[in-house]
């Protein structure tokens, strides 16, 4: 069965515009409700542009500062988490599996976020002692949102 040309570029052309709109809707949705007043309700974790919502210029500016300063120092424990977390990919996608080569690396990976987290701590801490008591409170409580509830389940009532 023969397809004509016409046809096949009318099919590549609804193909193409079919794609094209796939794509500009995920890239639009991930624009879509962001900003440092919207609440980002899939964020488990600390959310610092929200929080900083509540803090004046001048507030603005020493928190960046402070950022500025500790991203700077963590930087070198970001790149050895990457790194543990590549090599696991390595060990898990070679042809034959290294079960002890995969647990060090894994303990290893594991460690290293455990100190991430100790640094965030005591950087939150920091954080905390620098700012007037109202502003830390409004801060932190903007900042620690719980996550939105993507679906509400109900329970039924036996009949």
């Amino acid at each position: 069965m023969k397809i004509s040309r016409q046809k096949f570029l009318s099919a590549a052309l609804i193909l193409s515009v079919a794609v094209n709109i796939l794509i500009g809707g995920f890239v639009a949705t991930q624009w879509i409700d962001r900003g440092p007043d919207k609440r980002h309700g899939d964020r488990f974790h600390f959310d610092r542009r929200a929080a900083t919502a509540v803090l004046d210029d001048k507030q603005r500016e020493a928190l960046k500062d402070l950022w500025k300063e500790r991203r700077s120092n963590i930087r070198p424990y970001f790149k050895e988490f990457r790194e543990y977390r590549n090599r696991l990919a390595e060990l898990f996608s070679a042809e034959e599996l290294d079960l002890v080569a995969i647990n060090q690396t894994y303990a290893d990976m594991i460690a290293k976020q455990l100190q991430i987290e100790s640094y965030m701590q005591a950087s939150m801490l920091d954080l905390a002692k620098s700012l007037p008591d109202d502003k830390r409170a409004a801060f932190f409580k903007e900042g620690f949102h719980p996550p939105k509830k993507r679906f509400k389940l109900e329970k039924e009532e036996p009949k």
